[in-house]
């Protein structure tokens, strides 16, 4: 997608159908401007492609798999759009609960990254999605409490409430498993509000 620009120009420069194969499932570009549609609400992108490989799911075969853009890449965007005056930051991911796991570097996950989003000076909420039942930590529970920037909001998919329907959809929890977390989560924040896929 981030060379569609490129392939664009292609096209319009010069005669003929232009043919682009490159697969580089690993590779996330950096430094291309993005284009927002109002000055309120904002879509970071922290990480691309999955490594759960659902049974009914393609991502991990068009997207590749989890790669996580550095933190000090997604604090400069971040910072970057409080500067700018937004007020809602989304932070997106496949599943934003398996950020850096790929990067090698102690300490460095979701809970941590929110913390230092939160940090970012501004007058702005977070959000975030997708989140996966296997990687929601109780150290994200901990963190969301303590970060006032942080929206009471968790989209947690449950996909099915059957443990046979989620074995067989690959998604490595049952249903006592997914609704622990959700006991968990409540208990740290109180409000949270709670939304899912099925």
């Amino acid at each position: 997608l981030w060379k569609f620009p490129e392939l664009l120009y292609r096209v319009l420069t010069r005669r003929g159908r232009v043919f682009e194969n490159t697969d580089e499932p690993g590779s996330i570009a950096e430094g291309i401007p993005v284009v927002r549609q109002n000055g309120v609400k904002a879509w970071v992108s922290i990480m691309y492609g999955c490594n759960n490989f659902c049974s009914y799911c393609i991502v991990p075969y068009v997207r590749g798999r989890e790669r996580s853009r550095k933190p000090e890449d997604v604090l400069a965007e971040v910072e970057e759009l409080a500067r700018a005056g937004y007020r809602d930051i989304t932070l997106l991911g496949q599943n934003v609960n398996s950020y850096g796991k790929d990067l090698g570097r102690d300490g460095v996950d979701f809970a941590w990254l929110l913390e230092q989003v939160n940090a970012v000076p501004g007058d702005f909420l977070i959000r975030f999605m997708t989140s996966h039942p296997k990687d929601a930590s109780q150290k994200l529970f901990e963190t969301m409490a303590r970060c006032e920037k942080v929206a009471p909001v968790f989209h947690l998919p449950f996909q099915a409430g059957s443990d046979r329907v989620l074995k067989a959809m690959n998604r490595v929890y049952d249903r006592a498993g997914y609704l622990d977390k959700v006991r968990r989560l409540r208990e740290q924040v109180p409000d949270v509000v709670i939304t899912s896929d099925v």
